[in-house]
């Protein structure tokens, strides 16, 4: 695992490679999108996507079974589109649905799912789960999220916000009259979840997660990616199928 800083930022901001693909491969409607326009207007969202997806998009990247959880679309989904099976489950709550099914019939794929990815009905065997900019500060089910796909997949790959300060938002409940606060998660209830799959990540220091460094943003959230390997014995099981 690592936490993002401003000295990654600095390194990545010599060579933006991500800048430099989203303006080469963006065609059409893919500028109205607002997961575009977030990448365009953000160079530490940038530097954080082309550690979660850079290798993802280049050349002599392995086609590989992926599921995109809640990541939204861009210029770069195309690239993906073309050298993976790539599925986006995401029920898109920023974009108009007709613009992504116009999408879809252009591309000549039907890679979109609009679900909720607990009510997914996952079959088969992903080489890789992503999600980015998910968990938990838009959704808290984060141990669930890793309970149901772990098992699914060779690895999950996750960007992950909190707050080492506190932070907390009222909002109003969908399916009744009730004003809820909501407290964003710190790093130590993040290490609490993490701490039970450490046998499973990859470069496990989960101390850092208590520390509070200068932020990338403007609300002075911490950021930061995880490895999970998933569940080698279903991999051999599929594998062998």
């Amino acid at each position: 695992m690592l936490v993002f800083d401003l000295a990654m930022q600095a390194e990545y901001q010599e060579d933006d490679v991500i800048l430099e693909l989203l303006n080469a491969n963006c065609q059409e409607n893919d500028a109205s999108f607002v997961s575009h326009k977030w990448l365009v207007d953000s160079l530490p969202k940038r530097m954080i996507y082309w550690r979660l997806y850079g290798d993802l998009l280049q050349q002599t990247a392995e086609p590989l079974q992926i599921l995109d959880v809640g990541g939204g679309y861009c210029s770069l989904s195309r690239l993906l589109l073309q050298k993976h099976k790539y599925t986006l489950l995401d029920i898109m709550v920023h974009d108009d649905h007709t613009d992504v099914e116009a999408l879809e019939k252009s591309l000549g794929e039907d890679f979109w799912v609009n679900s909720d990815w607990y009510q997914f009905d996952a079959r088969g065997y992903y080489d890789l789960v992503i999600a980015n900019d998910l968990f938990p500060n838009v959704d808290q089910r984060l141990e669930l999220f890793i309970e149901k796909f772990l098992p699914l997949c060779r690895e999950i790959r996750l960007s992950l916000t909190y707050y080492n300060y506190p932070r907390f938002y009222h909002v109003k409940r969908l399916d009744a009259d009730e004003i809820l606060c909501l407290l964003a998660w710190n790093g130590a209830q993040l290490k609490g979840v993490l701490e039970k799959y450490v046998d499973c990540l990859e470069w496990p220091n989960l101390e850092l997660l208590l520390e509070n460094p200068p932020s990338l943003f403007a609300n002075n959230r911490q950021v930061c990616m995880v490895n999970i390997q998933g569940d080698r014995k279903a991999l051999h099981e599929q594998l062998s199928y």
